[in-house]
């Protein structure tokens, strides 16, 4: 076995997603699970239990939002008019959650996890490691 094949740049794919009342597709991409892990851990909060000892818990609803306001390409979240106009400077992902009525986020939170192999069921990852 050569290991050069498992030398390689770790590159996201990108998918365009239509989203109707917006004239422009949506482009989210694909990331690492090494940028995958420091988004957990950032949204990781640590507590004592009643007996001591140190408990992790993942905040699954601000790592979901940090999730999809990483993986969004177009439009630029960051953008400085964009936030102003929505009135969320500082906050890709509050500006991210004021564009878009709650199905269109559902729908485009679908895409990403789609994209990044999360949706992927046991039966197609059989699939695929046969082939």
């Amino acid at each position: 076995m050569d290991i050069k094949s498992f030398m390689m740049e770790v590159v996201g794919d990108t998918k365009e997603v239509i989203l109707e009342r917006f004239s422009a597709p949506f482009v989210i991409e694909a990331i690492s699970e090494t940028e995958n892990d420091r988004l957990k851990k950032v949204h990781t909060n640590k507590r004592r239990s009643k007996s001591g000892n140190t408990v992790k818990e993942l905040d699954t609803d601000k790592y979901g939002d940090a999730l999809l306001a990483r993986c969004v390409k177009t439009p630029d979240l960051h953008d400085a008019q964009l936030q102003a106009y929505y009135k969320t400077e500082g906050s890709v992902t509050d500006t991210l959650k004021a564009m878009l009525l709650a199905g269109e986020y559902a729908n485009l939170t679908k895409e990403v996890l789609e994209l990044n192999g999360f949706n992927e069921s046991e039966a197609e990852l059989r699939d695929d490691v046969k082939e």
